[in-house]
């Protein structure tokens, strides 16, 4: 309906309608040519210059249109037009008084009342000076009054009731065009809310994945998908930053492409390229192909040259985090909606990879110091008492020389013993800091060799169940499960009351669990772990950090008189099954 309305009010519309109009009106001279009253010149001739006039008209409507529009005043030509053909055709009695009547319409079509008024005005005065020249010229018979007034009457009624409807036609039309306005303004907000709400949904989704990520791989990975998937990105990359060595690397691609080339860490220094540079000194920026070196590596300054990235460098606080590039595509640019939120992703990125490295690295430290803690208190409680005693007898036996020579014979063969077990502890604590190969034979027996070490002159007996590859696991993850399972296992022998533990070891595709239980006195846990941490003792409280550093989880279940159960989880890969 509204197009309809549209095409009814438009100018070029109105204005054929008149030309119409104008064509319609030659019918009644065509059908009343033979009756047409005496005239000066033949009727064909009277009916030729309407005629020709129409063509004329028809031909440059167009051009005549926007004249009209432009300059009101041209109508005035086509008025005294008409009253020439009102002459030339009888006056009051010409058959053309339809047609003359056609620019007192185009008036009223045109310019609503105003036009309507002026128009009949002039043509009142043409049209009665040329019923006059007519009648004087032709020698006719005067117009009756009556006839000559309905007939001035028309010229008046005509445009005014046709102002009125085209007066209701422009409101119309100005009231559709407000309201195309208003539908074209209100649908851009939709689309402005709709896309402002998927980006909104996009930072909140990956606000939400970033808190659950359990190392800095799956931050990246979520990463990656939140601005492939959920901002429409065909490709992007994650650096990180190692704080430690002040370097990038761990570069990541999604979706993966095995071109893409692994390269080494690349230190942080201005003059290892344009990307560096930018994460130094946190400038966003967008590369060209006129960039020569992106990244100081050859193969993947190469692969990044293919095509054209925004990037942006990852900070928190004052620590560069990483990198975050998005592949350009060709013709397209960004919009300062979509660059803040872009930013507003990367702010959540840094945030996470930051938080996640900070966490990491106080894992680190905490173990380094858990560690240095273990080392001092084994040497404090086996080889520093045991070289005490050495040099103790040693001193013995300089003062029994050379009196009782079989006697500190004897007493030496026993330092020698003495020595040699300082010199397995000694080895063992080397070998629990960083062991070379650490199998599943070497586990058992070490942990066996541990435990009974700490129930001299008695035995405590471990009975080992387990599944699964052990030596596909990674050396830090063996590492970590021997030191958990050796902690147990100690404050089993050494608390529970008991000369047996069970311990049960399962390795999957996607996580490993550490069982180890007693049937011995069993404890509160509640009150136990609620006491602040020994710094002489790894203790369950280490246990837990170490496994939630790993991203797994530790549950400690035990009662007085009921024995001791802890269950380990430790994901392979960040991830639970």
């Amino acid at each position: 309906m509204l197009s309809k309305f549209r095409a009814l009010v438009h100018t070029n519309h109105i204005f054929l309608f008149l030309v119409f109009f104008r064509w319609a009106s030659l019918l009644p001279a065509v059908l009343t040519i033979n009756h047409w009253p005496a005239l000066a010149i033949s009727p064909r001739l009277a009916f030729g210059v309407p005629l020709a006039a129409n063509l004329f008209i028809f031909l440059f409507n167009p051009y005549l249109n926007r004249a009209v529009t432009k300059r009101p005043l041209f109508l005035g030509v086509d008025l005294i037009f008409c009253a020439l053909v009102l002459v030339i055709s009888g006056g009051s009695h010409s058959p053309f008084y339809l047609y003359a009547l056609s620019p007192v319409l185009a008036g009223a079509f045109f310019f609503q009342m105003r036009g309507a008024l002026s128009a009949a005005s002039a043509f009142t005065a043409l049209y009665l000076l040329a019923d006059h020249v007519a009648q004087r010229w032709m020698n006719l018979p005067p117009t009756p009054g009556i006839s000559l007034i309905t007939q001035v009457a028309g010229i008046w009624l005509f445009p005014i009731l046709l102002a009125y409807p085209s007066l209701l036609l422009r409101e119309i039309k100005q009231a559709r065009d407000e309201l195309a306005q208003a539908r074209d303004e209100l649908a851009q907000k939709h689309e402005n809310l709709t896309a402002a709400h998927r980006q909104l949904k996009v930072i909140h989704d990956l606000t939400v994945l970033l808190q659950a990520a359990p190392d800095v791989i799956s931050v990246q990975q979520r990463v990656l998908g939140a601005v492939t998937t959920g901002l429409g990105f065909r490709r992007a990359i994650v650096g990180v930053v190692n704080p430690s060595r002040e370097t990038v690397g761990e570069w990541k691609l999604y979706p993966y492409n095995s071109s893409f080339p692994a390269p080494e860490p690349i230190p942080l220094a201005p003059e290892n390229g344009l990307l560096i540079r930018a994460l130094l000194n946190q400038i966003d920026l967008e590369t060209t192909e006129t960039d020569q070196m992106l990244l100081r590596h050859a193969a993947l300054n190469a692969w990044l040259r293919t095509c054209r990235w925004y990037v942006y460098p990852l900070w928190l606080r004052d620590h560069p985090v990483g990198l975050l590039l998005l592949e350009k595509e060709k013709g397209s640019e960004l919009s300062p909606q979509r660059r803040e939120t872009i930013r507003m992703v990367a702010n959540q990125a840094a945030l996470a990879l930051g938080t996640t490295i900070l966490c990491i690295d106080r894992a680190r430290r905490l173990a380094i110091e858990t560690e240095r803690n273990r080392i001092a208190r084994d040497i404090h409680d086996t080889v520093a008492q045991s070289l005490f005693g050495i040099v103790y007898s040693l001193e013995a036996c300089l003062s029994m020389l050379p009196h009782r020579a079989d006697l500190v014979k004897g007493e030496l063969s026993e330092l020698r013993t003495l020595a040699r077990n300082v010199h397995d502890e000694v080895r063992r604590s080397i070998f629990d800091l960083w062991p070379s190969s650490l199998t599943l034979d070497v586990f058992q027996r070490d942990l066996n060799e541990y435990v009974n070490s700490c129930r001299r002159p008695q035995t405590f007996r471990i009975d080992f169940h387990h599944q699964g590859n052990f030596d596909a696991l990674s050396p830090g993850l063996r590492r970590t499960l021997y030191r958990m399972a050796q902690e147990a296992l100690a404050n089993a022998a050494r608390h529970a009351g008991v000369d047996s533990a069970r311990l049960c070891l399962a390795v999957t595709d996607q996580e490993v669990i550490l069982d180890i239980s007693d049937q011995g006195r069993g404890f509160d846990v509640e009150r136990v772990l609620s006491r602040s941490q020994n710094r002489e003792h790894f203790g369950l409280h280490g246990i837990r950090e170490r496994a939630q550093a790993l991203g797994g989880t530790c549950e400690i279940v035990s009662r007085p008189n009921a024995g001791t159960r802890i269950m380990i989880l430790l994901p392979l890969n960040g991830y639970h099954a």
